[in-house]
């Protein structure tokens, strides 16, 4: 038989008693430590008829014995891959994952939201006559150049006198009807829809550099921001109204979540 170490022998000479509820106290703790973390993963029997109802309804047939353990066992991998992922914290920084589980939790505290009444809809339009206004429009004449023409103050001359410049291909063409200032902007660049907007309509100018090459150009005709009539966006009012309605609701449920949590913004 071993002998005991020497703090053991100490208590065992005072009282067996202590080192016998020692070690069992020891056994206990090691248990608890290689068990704590073991949890329970239910495969339910609503579980089991769901995934037994998909493979019918995929397979043509019922899962016999062999399908319903592989189905079992697939179902239980995911869960597990599922539990790795949390532990390894990847519902936090993979953001696609992130960004679904938000808009799951969005939707489980707002719900769907009920079916707004014509008065509401068009009481929400009136509240918010701004975010149903088409932007202003220009109609806008140019001349393309890939790289920056040699004589391009004669060829500026030439266009304000009337006359014609031939310049390289331009994949939208070259003349942009009752265009959108933001589609504008997206073509040519903010800079460029400056110098159109301070620029006399009828006048060239140029060249104007863009993401593309180099412009001659000039505004053929403006078209003022107007207000669009409730009919045709109603499905957008519609839209927002809801949308709206939901944030209402979630945000009232942060600020409760935010009671138990400090939040520190870096500066």
């Amino acid at each position: 038989m071993r002998r005991l170490s020497a703090p053991l022998r100490v208590f065992a000479g005072r009282d067996p008693f202590l080192v016998f509820l020692l070690v069992a106290g020891a056994i206990f703790a090691l248990y608890w430590v290689v068990t704590a973390r073991r949890e329970t993963i239910e495969v339910p029997l609503s579980v089991q008829k769901s995934l037994s109802d998909d493979y019918e309804m995929m397979a043509g047939k019922k899962p016999d014995a062999a399908a319903k353990a592989k189905l079992v066992h697939d179902y239980v991998a995911d869960e597990l891959l599922f539990r790795e992922a949390v532990d390894r914290g990847m519902h936090m920084t993979d953001k696609t994952t992130k960004q679904r589980l938000i808009d799951r939790v969005r939707f489980l505290i707002a719900g769907a939201p009920a079916e707004p009444s014509e008065d509401q809809l068009m009481g929400y339009y009136a509240a918010h006559r701004d975010l149903y206004r088409a932007e202003p429009r220009l109609s806008v004449d140019h001349v393309f150049f890939e790289k920056m023409p040699a004589d391009a103050p004669a060829l500026l001359a030439r266009l304000n006198a009337g006359g014609t410049v031939k310049g390289d291909d331009f994949w939208m063409g070259h003349d942009l009807p009752d265009y959108g200032v933001s589609m504008l902007r997206g073509m040519f660049g903010q800079p460029f829809l400056d110098r159109l907007n301070r620029t006399p309509t009828g006048q060239w100018i140029g060249p104007l550099q863009s993401t593309r090459g180099w412009h001659f150009a000039r505004v053929r005709d403006r078209g003022a921001s107007a207000m669009l009539p409730y009919p045709a966006v109603r499905d957008q009012v519609k839209q927002d109204f809801l949308s709206e309605q939901s944030g209402t609701l979630v945000e009232a449920e942060v600020q409760k979540l935010e009671q138990g949590y400090r939040v520190r913004v870096e500066q």
